[in-house]
């Protein structure tokens, strides 16, 4: 028997077990992607929620937060102070030493069963750790979770940016 006859029967036998351990209808890593993050690259208004007095007392300002995360949606060229949606919102939370960042999308979602549509959360992320009294510690963590927005938003609306 030769090699590309093994090789090809190989390569068969490695598409039925795909296939066969693939759910019909499930959807792939890039359906799941487009839900999520997919918008046609329409711009993207933001929401920045009100800080804790522990923050404060750190030195943290919303300003800051709203600033370095409005700078980066528009040097993507992606902020809209007009729209309602979709939307990034971000908390930063701070207890003693201790902080959380939430960074979610939400976007406009249509149930085709009831023709109602409704804001939704379909993307997210955060990070929770120590700042050493260092609210700059805190903004570098902020930007950090934009970059992995920003790079996954771009990746997955790069036809239509």
């Amino acid at each position: 028997m030769s090699l590309s006859v093994i090789s090809r029967g190989r390569s068969l036998l490695a598409l039925a077990v795909i296939l066969t351990l693939t759910p019909l209808g499930e959807a792939t890593s890039s359906d799941r992607d487009r839900f999520e993050l997919f918008s046609d690259c329409q711009p993207i208004y933001l929401l920045v929620e009100n800080l804790s007095p522990a923050a404060v007392e750190i030195g943290l300002a919303k300003e800051a937060i709203q600033a370095a995360v409005e700078s980066r949606l528009r040097s993507a060229q992606l902020y809209n102070l007009e729209a309602s949606t979709p939307f990034l919102y971000v908390y930063v939370h701070v207890v003693g030493i201790a902080f959380h960042i939430d960074l979610e999308y939400n976007k406009q979602l249509l149930d085709p069963a009831s023709g109602f549509t409704s804001r939704a959360i379909t993307w997210s992320t955060g990070t929770t750790g120590t700042h050493g009294r260092d609210a700059s510690f805190i903004l570098a963590s902020v930007s950090e979770l934009m970059d992995l927005f920003l790079v996954e938003f771009l990746r997955v609306n790069e036809g239509a940016c």
